[in-house]
């Protein structure tokens, strides 16, 4: 009599052995479960079961060494490969980009690639689950030099060199890496007290920034500070007002030198003019809404710069 054995290749997976020859295989496709009885399948049978095209989707088969393509015609034996699970999405959905999932309120899905933004800059990984100092290595930095900071709708916490993050589950908008030899709490940088992750990211802009105080007012001033395209300049001083109490009173606008205009003519709305270090700026009055209020916990000099550039892009798509 047929020994009517199903293996499961998940579970092989997870125990380190390899699938043995058997009358069905279960695995995964992405969170589910499918079974098949045959041992060798094609990209076009992952298809069927899933529901999918070739013409429309993409699969990658996730093993050990990572996240292997998986063609319509492409054979896979399934008690060789050890298989963890396979990806099967949409060809738009085959890069993810966590800062825009935090904008957008959506939940990263499990797919081929991630895009994450330590610091200013942008970085991708196949994984999506990393220890942080596996996400301080794409960045360059080492956890015995550095430390690791993450950003989310809830809070920014550290995370240990050895903690895993799961980038389908966190709700992350970004990673800080921070030096290990800054001081806590608060530091003094010329005539302003800022807190440490502003004075790191200040430290961290390449044109340079001025901290001056005029009166009562404090500025900051981000020197040749690159305008998306669409204006009549290429780069700008942006000023932003360092309110007295912050960071528990909230950033709000931004103020450029020279002031901008739109190549196609359109008027830019609720505009007035500033002056600071005895120069015209141009005032943006743009402002946090109700759904995304200032929150000390979260919110820094870093993440107002960015939400005032998106006002500029943004702009484009009103009128």
């Amino acid at each position: 009599m047929t020994d009517k054995k199903t293996v499961d290749l998940y579970k092989c997976y997870c125990d380190g052995v390899k699938p043995e020859i058997a009358y069905e295989y279960s695995f995964k496709i992405l969170k589910e479960d499918y079974s098949t009885r045959k041992q060798v399948l094609t990209g076009n049978d992952l298809h069927g079961l899933y529901g999918s095209s070739s013409a429309t989707h993409f699969i990658r088969m996730v093993v050990k060494e990572g996240k292997k393509e998986i063609g319509p015609l492409t054979k896979v034996d399934l008690t060789k490969c050890g298989i963890e699970k396979f990806i099967i999405r949409p060809y738009e959905q085959e890069a993810i980009d966590l800062e825009t999932c935090y904008c957008e309120g959506a939940t990263p899905i499990i797919t081929f690639q991630y895009i994450l933004k330590i610091n200013r800059d942008k970085y991708t990984s196949e994984k999506e689950i990393l220890t942080g100092r596996e996400i301080l290595g794409l960045a360059g930095k080492d956890s015995k030099t550095h430390r690791l900071r993450m950003f989310t709708k809830k809070s920014k916490v550290i995370v240990d060199a050895d903690e895993t993050i799961d980038l389908t589950k966190c709700g992350i908008e970004r990673f800080v890496a921070e030096p290990l030899d800054c001081t806590e709490g608060f530091v003094t940088k010329n005539q302003f007290t800022l807190p440490d992750e502003d004075v790191h990211f200040l430290d961290s802009v390449k044109n340079g920034v001025d901290l001056i105080q005029e009166g009562n007012r404090r500025w900051l001033i981000f020197r040749g500070y690159k305008i998306p395209d669409g204006y009549n300049v290429e780069v700008a001083d942006l000023a932003i007002l360092i309110p007295p109490h912050y960071p528990t009173a909230g950033l709000d606008m931004m103020y450029l030198n020279p002031s901008l205009k739109r190549k196609d003519g359109a008027v830019i709305k609720a505009l007035s003019n500033q002056t600071i270090e005895g120069k015209i700026y141009q005032r943006w009055s743009r402002h946090r809404s109700a759904a995304n209020k200032w929150n000390p916990n979260i919110h820094n000099v870093e993440s107002h710069v960015d939400l005032m550039v998106r006002c500029l892009i943004a702009e484009f798509a009103k009128r």
